[in-house]
């Protein structure tokens, strides 16, 4: 939705030409405010009547009364003396609004400004930690719900259809050079693209305008007076559903030449981009954005593993330390003496590497000071990277097809990939997909980003968010700061862009990226952190397990879900009871061997997921959770 002071001004003259007894406005055919009113009435906040006038529709009055409403409380000037071309209502400005509402009403940092002075906003007093907030008024979710209720219409005419297939592919300052603001304005209006927060530096394509874009760039497009809109995509659906025999020889003749349909009479490559579009429009669009993490350490572990699998060697824990440890020192060789100008050259954590290697004689010290094995091998195995399996009598571990995939997209570019950074190009999928301007810049910096828009790097990131297994996994300091995260916001805004934060920041950073990767936290574009329903739950199951060096690992979940299996569930008092002949079967399908399933137990028990005799609701609780990851990422079916 836009709403500009030039579309309130035109609202407000059709409001004074119905007060004075004029049923429409009719505009001039050289008037210089007819995009105004076609932006609003492809919102549907003013009615067409052919060939040139308007009325004021009911949503139109809806908006209206909402403006009188804050000026009597002084909350905004009257229309009339608005700035002009000032943005009232956009794209940014709704995506402000909805992150204050997954906060419960509370404004982020960075949108504080933008919604004040729009007059979205009131201070309230938290009494439990005697401080002022800033959240939206009744205001401020009256123009969210009421963007939320009115849908536009989607409606492309022969001019901005050929702009479009002409435009940069998004990730941009300006779509093109000959795009002009009024075809902007349209493209923002029918929800087709989104400017960045917080100053609207960049823009993308929304998942409807990427639908839109692909279907008029595959030659979906003709000089006639209408290349896309809804009725014609009902015509294109009801090609696909029942065949061309449905359709008149004057509909199929159209379609053929706006490019939908071959010669044949089948849909073209652009009529099912057309219909992609037309499925999103019917559809609601998900609120949760989903992403994908890894380090560089994890990488070269995986690096590791397949080159010791290629030349038939263990790869057993001692073998991996070792080959790792001599690859990192090799690589933190190269990187002495450079003065890296990336983020990724410049972290705390490689100064601290690079200063550590000549002073630590050691190359096994070195190593263990900056980086965990036992972490990295739990953090690879919660996306489903890597699996463990025996080696004759030793665990050993082997590559998934995705932990294959990502070594051979990293192969000469080994480096970290953020959560925030794959978040800026998953959010377009998104209700209100507007990134924060600092995660493009950090996708940009991890080559998600190009300049011909997302790379191919970008979208194979991007397609791991969406579709790739997730099992539990948590260390100790990823679990302390899910317990704390109302204490973490607004802390920082944007990962790795501070040259000279700390090493403590830096890993609470990337503990944050890993949590929000796995499902569990939500960072949203103003600088707040909310747990998601997976993560409140996780906080909970994890209380008692805060001690464990790994308070939950995907072979404890296997375990404790081997128990339940074979156990009796007691509903009343949510326990899971054992009988002594049934820990053999557990440690059957736990799929581990005798002493693996017993030091699993032992660890169990001391995360309190475990009784004597008994699976506990914190461990009900932790299963609870993976099922909840299950369904929120459609894989229970492919797990293994």
């Amino acid at each position: 939705m836009l709403l500009a002071s030039a579309h309130l001004i035109a609202l407000q003259e059709l409001a004074a030409e119905e007060a004075a007894g004029h049923a429409t406005h009719s505009l001039a055919e050289d008037d210089p405010q007819e995009h105004i009113y076609r932006e609003l009435e492809l919102q549907g906040l003013a009615l067409l009547q052919p060939p040139r006038a308007y009325q004021l529709s009911y949503a139109g009055r809806e908006a209206l009364d909402l403006m009188r409403a804050m000026h009597a409380e002084n909350l905004l000037p009257t229309i009339d003396r608005l700035e002009h071309n000032w943005r009232f209502l956009g794209s940014d400005i709704l995506a402000a609004l909805h992150a204050a509402t997954l906060k419960k009403g509370q404004v982020g940092p960075v949108t504080v400004d933008m919604l004040r002075a729009r007059g979205f906003t009131k201070q309230v007093q938290d009494t439990l930690e005697k401080r002022q907030l800033t959240c939206l008024n009744r205001y401020g979710e009256a123009w969210r719900d009421f963007a939320e209720h009115h849908r536009p219409r989607l409606e492309i005419y022969g001019d901005l259809a050929n702009a479009i297939r002409h435009m940069h592919p998004g990730y941009a300052q300006k779509p093109a050079a000959q795009m002009t603001a009024e075809q902007l304005a349209l493209m923002e209006a029918m929800n087709l693209l989104a400017w960045s927060i917080p100053e609207g530096d960049n823009y993308v394509l929304t998942a409807l305008g990427q639908a839109v874009y692909d279907a008029l760039r595959k030659e979906g497009y003709s000089p006639l007076d209408v290349a896309l809109d809804e009725p014609l995509l009902q015509v294109l659906a009801e090609l696909a559903d029942k065949g061309s025999s449905v359709l008149t020889p004057e509909q199929i003749a159209s379609l053929q030449l706006l490019g939908y349909v071959d010669a044949d009479e089948k849909l073209s490559e652009a009529g099912y981009a057309a219909l992609k579009a037309y499925s999103l429009l019917q559809k609601e669009v998900p609120e949760k954005t989903r992403t994908f993490a890894i380090t560089e350490p994890e990488v070269e572990l995986l690096t590791t593993i397949d080159h010791l699998v290629q030349e038939h060697k263990p790869t057993n824990k001692e073998a991996l330390h070792r080959v790792l440890v001599n690859r990192m020192v090799k690589r933190y060789r190269a990187l002495e003496g450079r003065r890296g100008r990336t983020l990724r050259e410049r972290t705390p954590l490689k100064r601290q590497a690079v200063a550590l290697l000549e002073q630590v004689k050691e190359h096994d010290e070195w190593f263990n000071t900056n980086w965990d094995l036992e972490e990295l091998l739990v953090g690879l195995e919660a996306f489903d990277l890597l699996r463990a399996e025996m080696e004759g009598r030793n665990m050993g571990y082997r590559l998934t097809f995705t932990g294959q995939k990502i070594v051979e997209e990293q192969e000469g570019n080994t480096r970290d990939i953020s959560a925030t950074a794959v978040k800026a190009l998953t959010i377009a999928e998104t209700h209100l997909g507007v990134p924060a301007q600092w995660w493009i810049e950090q996708a940009r910096e991890e080559e998600l980003i190009g300049t011909g828009g997302i790379t191919a790097s970008g979208r194979f990131y991007a397609n791991l968010a969406n579709h790739c297994i997730r099992r539990l996994a948590l260390t100790r300091e990823e679990a302390e700061l899910l317990e704390q995260l109302p204490d973490t916001e607004g802390e920082s805004c944007g990962f790795g862009s501070n040259s000279r934060e700390g090493l403590d920041e830096e890993k609470r950073n990337w503990a944050l990226e890993k949590l929000e990767a796995r499902g569990f936290i939500d960072r949203l574009v103003d600088c707040q952190m909310i747990r998601t329903e997976a993560g409140q739950l996780l906080t909970r199951a994890v209380s008692g397990a805060m001690h464990l060096g790994h308070p939950v690992t995907p072979t404890l979940v296997r375990v404790l879900a081997a128990i339940r299996q074979v156990g009796t569930l007691y509903v009343k008092e949510r326990k899971v009871r054992m009988q002594p002949h049934q820990w053999e079967e557990a440690e059957r399908l736990s799929g581990l061997r005798e002493s693996e399933f017993r030091e699993m137990l032992h660890i169990a028990r001391m995360g309190q997921y475990v009784g004597e005799a008994t699976l506990t609701e914190a461990g009900l609780d932790l299963l609870a959770v993976q099922e909840l990851i299950d369904k929120e990422y459609s894989v229970a079916a492919k797990r293994a």
